[in-house]
């Protein structure tokens, strides 16, 4: 499912349960699922990144 289905299901759904929701509590819900996507995202590439492995400087002279 797309973020964009996933906000217009959450909506729907609570609105079918009796809710009233405003503009402001639609922009959380917006918010709140583009934050979990971009933390995903970011796990995501954390956890398929090669490790880090540190090297010593070189000195110069």
């Amino acid at each position: 499912m797309t973020p964009r289905e996933i906000e217009l299901l959450t909506i729907a759904k609570l609105e079918h349960e009796g809710h009233q929701l405003t503009p402001a509590d639609q922009r959380e819900i917006h918010r709140s699922i583009q934050d979990s996507i971009t933390h995903r995202n970011r796990f995501r590439s954390m956890m398929t990144s090669p490790a880090y492995q540190w090297k010593k400087p070189i000195a110069k002279r």
